[in-house]
């Protein structure tokens, strides 16, 4: 590819005044594209120190000390970066927009993500977000040294020649990458998927400087009742093991000291096999849960405690922002290969359901003069398999609403749906349940078998009960599976590809590897097509936040979920407008069956 810099020397200017930046914008205000990124002290916009600010062509990068030239000062930058009709090439574009925010004034619009673009090109064969280093060698030859980068960190001196240099090049080379990635995008009928990433990145980045409130004192309560049931499991797990050491495990001064080390893997594989017997090939809790022991069953009970203290105590409350007093959880939007969200520092995908000793969600709270609305879809994922299998059976259980397990149920074992049937028949729902929410994970009889307790057989015989029922469903994910199989790729309505990589046939793991193809085939159209309805979501919601003037936004999303944070007197009218977008954003996908999506106002997460 031909370059229209020199990545050896690559052609900068230093800006330190403001009539210096009003040259540079001169020239870039007559560029269509323009290369944007950001240098600062850290990672966090609220707490570190914006040093630098890049904007460049396809030749030149206009470097801006925002130290020194007072760009929130400036409308003439801000309408540049705000321009809806100019594209701005960002690599994590999300990181770049919140200290532009926060530090200048500007909100981005209009942008092309060079990461996310790439991620939607490997979904399925890399597993991250690819760097920036990554696709300049891949579509430029370009080996780009980021040992500079940590230069950067709390640094606060005068800017160097190499961290300019380098700041220079990091802008340059986004746009034969912008280049190449459009190609392949149009190539593989994926710019629909690579827009609505760029937009939904943006209200995301919105969400993450809004975070949200916990309420800390009571979060402390609660972690301390956790510690002191950890303790006492740990003291009962110590005083059932003592026989098996053949000591009374007390030191000099009569205390009780432990025989082994409770989180250890080697002493418990120890303990378990050598002194126990157990015979046990792991201490996971899928190999432990199958023994009835009362060490076994001790332990569990310590290590369910020692779980929620160690995600859940004080490494969460570490990540509260001295600043805002908020959590500011971190969101990969391409978190995995089907699109869905992840999330980190902290993971709120993993805050559990409330319970009587463990209420967290209850503990996400809205600020004062605030709500929070939560809104959900309802059977997404249900509806999203009924759509695009077209069975009429499942189509017509959620045209009429009836109770889709129930109803399930009543197909496989001949008997009349009533309104009571789960009432009625509820060992029978129970095996029709986890069937129709593990075909959508490519589960095996075998795994039914193994989650309700029954032999393989009967496993078996279930899946082809249910599958009679749903007789297009089971055409439906067999095609899926042979086409991916085929392809090499499988696909969501909207285009969101999916590759695999398929294994050799002398690959003593081949059957294994297929199977494990054909599993994820099955997903990815239905796991993914809920990861781009909420993504749509996210941009319609983000819009009427604006258009409305809504004092208030998005604080958080897990899954087929998404939490407001409105002010009091907005909440409710807010509320109805939330839903409308999320079935909005759904029906684009959704034609065959209804979505529903229920809002609820309050005071805390979940309710």
């Amino acid at each position: 590819m031909e370059l229209k810099f020199d990545p050896n020397n690559p052609k900068y200017k230093y800006i330190q005044t403001p009539s210096e930046l009003d040259a540079a914008l001169e020239v870039l205000e007559k560029d269509p594209v323009i290369g944007v990124d950001v240098e600062g002290t850290g990672l966090d916009p609220y707490t570190s120190t914006l040093l630098l600010v890049q904007l460049g062509n396809e030749e030149i990068s206009y470097i801006i000390d925002a130290r020194k030239v007072p760009l929130k000062e400036f409308p003439r930058y801000k309408a540049l970066l705000e321009d809806p009709k100019r594209i701005k090439l960002l690599h994590n574009a999300k990181f770049d927009y919140k200290f532009l925010k926060v530090q200048t004034g500007a909100r981005l619009k209009n942008i092309y993500d060079t990461m996310l673009a790439g991620a939607v090109l490997t979904a399925g064969l890399v597993g991250k977000n690819p760097s920036l280093k990554e696709l300049s060698f891949k579509y430029c030859g370009i080996d780009l040294e980021k040992g500079v980068r940590k230069t950067f960190a709390n640094y606060l001196g005068e800017i160097t020649e190499a961290q300019l240099k380098y700041s220079g090049l990091d802008t340059l080379v986004m746009f034969p990458i912008f280049k190449a990635q459009v190609e392949e995008l149009k190539r593989e009928d994926m710019v629909k998927v690579a827009k609505l990433e760029f937009a939904s990145t943006l209200a995301v980045a919105e969400m993450e400087l809004r975070g949200m409130c916990i309420n800390v004192p009571k979060w402390k309560e609660v972690i301390a009742g956790l510690e002191e049931k950890r303790k006492k499991y740990a003291d009962e797990f110590q005083e059932l093991i003592r026989p098996y050491y053949g000591t009374n495990s007390v030191d000099l001064f009569g205390n009780s000291v432990d025989s082994m080390n409770v989180n250890s893997q080697a002493q418990l594989m120890d303990l378990l096999n050598k002194r126990i017997g157990l015979n046990l090939i792991s201490t996971n809790d899928e190999f432990l849960k199958a023994v009835d022991h009362p060490v076994v069953n001790v332990l569990r009970d310590y290590r369910k405690y020692e779980k929620l203290i160690s995600a859940f105590g004080q490494s969460l409350l570490d990540k509260v922002n001295p600043v805002t007093g908020r959590l500011h959880p971190d969101y990969n939007q391409m978190g995995t290969a089907t699109g869905r969200f992840s999330c980190k520092d902290p993971n709120l995908q993993q805050i559990p359901r409330n319970s009587e000793e463990a209420p967290f969600r209850k503990l996400f709270n809205p600020a004062p003069g605030y709500k929070l609305v939560t809104a959900d879809y309802s059977s997404f994922e249900m509806r999203i398999l009924a759509d695009l299998s077209g069975d009429a059976n499942m189509i017509k259980a959620l045209k009429e609403d009836l109770d889709i397990h129930s109803y399930t149920a009543s197909l496989m074992f001949n008997l009349p749906y009533t309104e009571d049937f789960k009432k009625q028949h509820p060992d029978l729902r129970q095996i029709a349940k986890p069937i129709g929410f593990g075909l959508m994970y490519g589960m095996s009889a075998a795994g039914l078998a193994s989650q309700i307790g029954v032999s393989k057989e009967k496993g078996e015989e279930y899946m082809e009960l249910y599958f009679k029922s749903y007789p297009s469903v089971r055409d439906f994910l067999n095609k899926l599976a042979d086409d991916a199989v085929k392809k090499g790729w499988s696909t969501t309505p909207l285009g969101r590809k999916r590759w695999y990589k398929r294994p050799s046939p002398s690959d003593p793991d081949y059957r294994r590897q297929m199977g494990g193809i054909q599993r994820q085939a099955k997903n990815h159209p239905i796991q993914g097509t809920n990861a781009d309805a909420i993504k749509f979501a996210f941009v319609f919601l983000q819009e009427r936040l604006e258009k409305e003037g809504i004092d208030g936004g998005i604080t958080h999303t897990v899954h087929d979920e998404i939490v407001s944070e409105i002010r009091e007197d907005q909440a409710e009218d807010w509320a109805k407008i939330q839903s409308e977008e999320m079935v909005r954003a759904a029906e684009l996908f959704i034609t065959k069956v209804p979505v529903k999506s229920d809002p609820y106002v309050g005071d805390e997460w979940e309710h």
